[in-house]
């Protein structure tokens, strides 16, 4: 009679532990699949950031400003999504808006993109690098 008694709650136990089982290999593959779709968000991120620079730097051999500045800042905000605003990739993009606003006549924010493209060339490569310092000759060009 004691193990009729018994009996009913050794399933229950037996069955909440196997869903335990499988919830922690739920989670598990859950993880997973979420790590790869973050990588996947990640590799297209990063791809947008070459298609879109060169996107710009195609307008701006060919003229457009407006539409460079466009893509420029589109980079800048998967780079932004990436947190690699500080990466020399994002000094080459500040430097290019720079040399776009020039073209367009807007010194104020020119000035601002070379001294962002200046301090990331800095951290990077030093006071002796030769893009830092051709950014400096653009900034002491246009005057502070």
């Amino acid at each position: 009679m004691r193990v009729l008694f018994i009996f009913p709650f050794l399933i229950s136990f037996l069955f909440i532990i196997s869903c335990a089982e499988k919830t922690e290999s739920d989670e598990k593959v859950m993880r997973k699949i979420l790590n790869e779709q973050e990588w996947g968000r990640i590799n297209r991120a990063k791809k947008a950031v070459k298609i879109y620079t060169k996107t710009a730097d195609e307008c701006y051999k060919e003229g457009d400003y407006n539409r460079a500045i466009t893509f420029y800042n589109k980079a800048l905000v998967k780079l932004k999504y990436l947190k690699k605003l500080d990466h020399p990739r994002a000094a080459y993009i500040y430097e290019r808006l720079g040399d776009t606003y020039m073209k367009l006549g807007h010194k104020k924010a020119a000035l601002e993109s070379y001294r962002k493209a200046y301090d990331i060339y800095l951290k990077f490569y030093g006071e002796n690098n030769k893009k830092a310092k051709e950014v400096l000759e653009k900034i002491s060009g246009i005057g502070s």
